[in-house]
């Protein structure tokens, strides 16, 4: 059969749902039958690519590969410097880090026939898939391979013997001329049997860092110092003190009022809130300190606070800012001051409207969780009856205001009330995911993580140059936060686009159900990144199979087929001699008779010495860009379908399996289910940016898993653990800054976890920049030279 009659289809489920194939009911479609639909078993072309025009040849393997469609701009030459300390310089590409001898080496990515003939949005090379299969396993399958497997129960049907049994001729007279003494099937192992490894190690300084000896004294930071901490404020600096009813209150310094009045022990005073979006003009802020009069006379005490005039320093402001989470901490109680926005467009009229605009902002968030506990939160309206104050108990607060994150706000509250105390890493994850829901006028880039400082109890030194990432990472390093950047490098976005502070995994799992599998930050990167110590890793190889090494059992059936294989072609030639004397002619015609009988039995000797299950096999990592069914997978590298190779059940978000007749989880081909197969049938012509489908063969465990990423991850992490298996993480390679960036989160079983060796310090991104790019023709192929 042709390589175009095998050609694969994907067909969208039609208007009746789940109910239709295509045109075809899908009644006809079996259990775990892929959506992909052929004419028979793929066939690949495999070196007749060597013969498409668009097919390029060079000394080094794989010899033969199809340049990308796309190339990177040159904005101006990198250098990376690899393990080994030699220097390479050149434009942007994509590369990766080779297991072999450690050098940054051009990315080739074998790919299925329908993306290597539709080479459309590709940045990297690629090459077809090669069948690296020994000789003879090959020529005892082959009789077998236009069997179409998924029909029939798995078995020949009647149309198929013709065609099998003149195979079976053919290959039985080659078997015999070359097995008399075949080179052996199996090969030497290759690492001890383990995963290649990563030759990777970081060597660059780090913006904050664990241990003082690791700063880079350099810039100008206090070796004593490698991650600043503020100091709590026990009291505020300024206070809005009463006067007589009627008079305006009197702004001083604290300290010099404890200093004047010897009144240090009765200071108490009320936290005023309030939003800039309601109290904007001079006018507004006169009303707003009426109400805040108001409030502390009502509260029976002597001062009150209000932002807009207890922060008058400019040299102190910004520490001022983000030290009101211990203002809040030492008030008598916390008094809301609403009123309806000067420039009001959407009809902002009642009290509660008011109330909810007020806590869409994200400072005023902490302001409710840190009020005192056990009180009664007053609400002040503009224009209402300042001495009757609207009344809203604190745990039913966030069901009142924040309705659209009330279940998980109430939780904070709870927390703070003591009536149900979170864990540290509860509480950051909580606190966070509510803090980015909110609206807020940005005066930092870290501004969310600094409104987070205020809810745990070590708060880093504000740094006008940290970002949003590297806030928050400072953050949770000062805090420990039950190792929260650990687990949340593990997470597996939802959404490909989804930040980084979003903490939805596709496999829906909570950051407390990943647990660091011997991993920790060692310090936070200059750019948003992380440094990770303690991973064990992993090499992909991408641009080909290779032969797999492994161990079987002796059997008593093996060693027979063995001699009875070794033995044929020499009984023939035997036989042969034997005819030509009279004296012995009816040996000759017995011998020629059973060396016959070995020739028809020789593809089925063959199979039975080679068939089996392995005991122990070479850890490999295979990838190849796009969708092939299992049995082909197999083929490809052992030769034929022999029922080693499966799909795993949970690896991926992809991943499909069923529960068997006798309760037991077995995993489907992904494409069975019509949704994955439209993936790989979109992914065919997928640019950078966006989701590609990768396949990745693990001989380890003889699985094979789909998954979506937008680059082909060169290496494997293994940083966590959860529900009982592994989380390894996908990661391409940005060698013009040495730095891992996450592509995607795959699930491992635990037995293989030693066979995968430990690497140093990893710098790893969340989200890699999509850098400039355009035709190959116009931006030209890249260029670099190994300088030492």
């Amino acid at each position: 059969m042709s390589s175009k009659e095998a050609q694969s289809s994907a067909y969208e489920v039609g208007p009746y749902g789940s109910g239709y194939h295509g045109d075809a009911p899908v009644s006809t479609i079996q259990h775990g039958q892929s959506y992909i639909q052929r004419a028979g078993p793929l066939q690949l072309k495999g070196y007749r690519h060597i013969f498409d025009p668009w097919t390029t040849a060079k000394w080094a393997f794989p010899n033969f590969y199809r340049k990308p469609s796309l190339g990177y701009q040159k904005l101006g030459q990198h250098r990376h410097c690899d393990v080994f300390d030699r220097e390479w310089a050149g434009d942007y590409d994509d590369r990766y880090i080779s297991s072999w001898d450690g050098k940054v080496s051009k990315l080739v990515v074998q790919a299925v026939d329908d993306i290597y003939d539709n080479n459309t949005g590709s940045t990297h090379r690629r090459t077809f898939i090669r069948n690296v299969a020994p000789l003879y396993l090959r020529l005892a399958n082959w009789p077998f391979n236009h069997v179409d497997y998924s029909k029939n129960g798995g078995k020949p049907t009647s149309d198929d013997y013709p065609l099998l049994c003149l195979k079976w001729f053919v290959t039985s007279c080659i078997i015999s001329l070359v097995i008399s003494s075949p080179s052996p099937a199996e090969i030497a192992p290759r690492n001890g049997g383990n995963y290649d490894p990563v030759p990777y190690q970081y060597i660059g300084y780090p913006k904050v860092a664990r241990n003082v000896l690791e700063m880079d004294g350099s810039r100008g930071r206090a070796p004593h110092q490698p991650n600043p901490v503020a100091e709590r404020i026990l009291r505020p600096r300024y206070l809005c003190f009463l006067r007589e009813q009627g008079e305006p209150a009197i702004i001083m310094d604290v300290e010099e009022w404890i200093t004047q009045y010897k009144s240090e022990r009765n200071l108490t005073y009320v936290f005023i809130a309030y939003t800039a979006e309601q109290f904007q003009s001079s006018e507004d802020l006169r009303v707003l300190h009426q109400i805040a009069d108001a409030a502390a006379r009502n509260a029976g005490v002597m001062a009150y606070w209000v932002g807009c005039s207890c922060m008058p320093d400019p040299d102190q402001l910004q520490e001022d800012v983000y030290r009101i989470c211990d203002v809040i901490r030492g008030a008598q109680s916390l008094a809301i001051a609403v009123g309806r926005p000067p420039n009001d467009v959407r009809g902002i009229s009642t009290a509660d409207l008011m109330l909810q605009q007020w806590g869409r902002r994200i400072w005023t968030f902490p302001e409710v969780l840190l009020a005192p506990a056990g009180k009664e939160i007053k609400v002040y309206m503009r224009g209402s009856d300042l001495l009757n104050p609207i009344l809203v108990a604190k745990n039913q607060f966030a069901a009142k205001v924040w309705k659209d994150d009330a279940h998980v706000a109430r939780q904070l509250i709870d927390h703070y009330e003591g009536n149900l105390i979170l864990s540290q890493l509860e509480l950051v994850t909580l606190a966070l995911e509510c803090l980015h829901k909110r609206d807020t006028t940005q005066y930092l880039r870290g501004d969310h993580s600094y409104a987070l400082m205020g809810l745990v109890r070590i708060r880093p030194k504000i740094d006008p140059t940290d970002t949003a990432f590297q806030a928050f990472a400072r953050l949770s390093l000062a805090n420990g936060s039950d190792q929260l950047l650990e687990r949340l490098i593990c997470v597996l976005p939802k959404d490909p686009h989804q930040p980084w502070h979003s903490m939805n995994d596709a496999y829906e799992a909570k950051l407390w159900d990943i647990l660091p599998q011997d991993v920790g930050i060692a310090g936070v990167g200059e750019d948003d990144s992380i440094i990770l110590d303690g991973c064990r890793a992993a090499n992909v190889r991408w641009k080909s199979f290779t032969p797999v090494a492994y161990t079987r059992r002796a059997s008593w059936k093996r060693i027979i087929a063995q001699y009875m294989l070794r033995m044929g072609g020499v009984v023939f030639l035997l036989a042969i001699i034997l005819l030509l004397f009279p004296f012995t002619l009816v040996i000759g015609v017995i011998l020629l008779i059973y060396s016959l009988i070995l020739m028809g039995l020789s593809p089925w000797l063959l199979r039975m010495l080679y068939l089996g299950k392995f005991w122990e096999q070479q850890c490999w990592f295979f990838g190849f860009e796009g969708y092939m069914d299992v049995d082909t997978i197999e083929r490809q590298i052992f030769g034929g379908r022999l029922g080693r190779m499966k799909w795993t059940t949970n690896a991926s978000p992809l991943s499909r399996h069923h529960r068997n007749e006798h309760g037991e989880c077995l995993g489907d081909d992904p494409t069975s289910d019509p949704a994955v197969a439209a993936l790989v049938e979109k992914a065919k012509t997928a640019g950078p940016g966006e989701q590609r489908i990768f396949t990745l063969v693990d001989t380890g465990n003889m699985t094979a898993t789909l998954f979506q990423a937008e680059r082909p991850p060169v290496c494997f992490l293994m940083a966590g653990s959860e529900g009982g298996m592994k989380r390894i993480i996908g990661c391409s390679y940005d060698w013009t800054n040495a730095t891992m960036y996450r592509e995607t989160v795959l699930r491992l079983g635990t037995h293989f976890e030693d066979k995968m060796s430990r690497i140093g310090r990893v710098k790893i991104g969340f989200k890699r920049s999509q850098h400039p790019f355009g035709p190959l023709a116009q931006v030209g192929e890249a260029t670099g030279q190994e300088m030492k």
